[in-house]
């Protein structure tokens, strides 16, 4: 047999796929089962609704909110709190990164952690689509092997369009690649779906792709702010205490040794800030690090992922003053741009419910693309 280019292609192609077809796998399963969270955890909690005491009656202010809240749990103290242009959605209150509770935005209720069982199961899915956590293998041995079976995704879906390439450009072999056929059955109804569904989602999937690399490695993200012209950021280094990043507890905490800060003059400026940004989806409110530090607010204009209609503004309340954050969009580099879009951009959120969908289905296409890959190596390797 001559190994010709296309055939060493071929060769490589089947066996990149069988080694790294279980790590795919996990990444498409674990991907399409966290591709809509925010949604179904918004079902999920359709419990904690509230009924406005009158028609076009205002929230709370923040400090007569705190302070009902208070009443019922002494000494709670939130990081951030989060109201949603929703009359009828509760106002999330977050301790750290994994304390979320609820609370009525009109009476200062507390309502509780909502459906725990939802949120632990996305968490859980996370860490696993990021980490393989639960394996038994550390954060960064799990990382580095869904990276390198991001990276191998990658490298078939480009081998994989090589080979789907028809030889000659006629309608019965380009239908037989891209069109699917009912009719078959077996090993050919295999390998028609396996070459319809990677034409139709190649591009996406490469986008999915490309974008997951620059949060695996180091180096594929210093080469995005490489090309946006920008100064690459330094190499982060770990916290004591491990993947936590405080000492025997989750990263943020409640910060208990630290003073609460002072409310006394931010309800102007939150109003303020409201006012300046009719229309908003959702709008966070964050701690200060130190008390006498201005408070961070974070405005939405659309979805989770849509960063290009995120305003980001710090409220001084030492000097009665709403100012546009350093850290809003606007104010980044090109590279940190890119790599606040490439987040959203991988899993679709940058693009709403539509991107949201697109990805679902890309993770799907990858699941049959894994099956349908290992159905034809099963039946070249092992035929009757």
């Amino acid at each position: 047999m001559r190994l010709t280019f296309h055939r060493a292609v071929f060769w490589a192609h089947l066996i990149a796929g069988l080694a790294a077809g279980l790590v795919i796998l996990s990444l498409a399963v674990t991907g399409l089962l966290i591709a809509f969270e925010v949604q179904i955890t918004e079902w999920a909690n359709r419990d904690l609704r509230v009924v406005p005491a009158a028609e076009n009656a205002a929230h709370l202010d923040v400090e007569t909110l705190l302070a009902r809240i208070q009443e019922s749990k002494p000494g709670f103290r939130p990081t951030g709190i989060t109201w949603k242009g929703d009359p009828a959605a509760p106002v999330t209150l977050t301790v750290g990164r994994e304390g979320i509770f609820f609370a009525n935005p009109y009476t200062g209720g507390f309502l509780g952690e909502g459906n725990r069982s939802w949120h632990d199961f996305f968490h859980a899915a996370t860490e696993w689509h990021r980490f393989l956590t639960g394996t038994g293998l550390s954060r960064d041995a799990g990382k580095a092997i869904t990276g390198a079976g991001c990276l191998i995704f990658g490298l078939l879906l480009v081998s994989g369009l090589y080979l789907w390439w028809p030889r000659q450009w006629r309608w019965p072999n380009v239908r037989a690649v891209t069109v699917f056929n009912r009719r078959l059955k077996g090993r050919a109804r295999d390998w028609n779906w396996h070459n319809v569904i990677g034409f139709w989602s190649a591009f996406p999937m490469l986008l999915i792709v490309l974008t997951g690399l620059i949060m695996s490695y180091g180096w594929a993200n210093h080469l995005l702010f490489t090309l946006a012209g920008s100064e690459p950021p330094p190499a982060r280094e770990r916290p004591a205490g491990g993947p936590g990043g405080t000492k025997g507890g989750k990263e943020g905490g409640d910060r208990p040794n630290s003073p609460p800060p002072q409310l006394g003059g931010l309800v102007p400026l939150l109003e303020q800030a409201r006012m300046r940004h009719p229309g908003w989806q959702t709008l966070s409110l964050r701690m200060p690090a130190k008390p006498g530090d201005p408070f961070p607010v974070m405005i939405d204009l659309g979805g989770r992922g849509e960063v290009h209609r995120r305003t980001m503004l710090s409220l001084d309340t030492a000097q009665n003053k709403v100012s546009t954050s350093p850290d809003d969009f606007s104010r980044q580099n090109p590279g940190r741009q890119w790599r606040m879009i490439a987040r959203f951009l991988h899993t679709g959120e940058l693009f709403g419910l539509l991107g949201q969908t697109v990805a679902a289905l890309c993770a799907l296409s990858a699941i049959l693309l894994v099956w349908t890959g290992f159905a034809l190596a099963w039946r070249r390797f092992f035929r009757h």
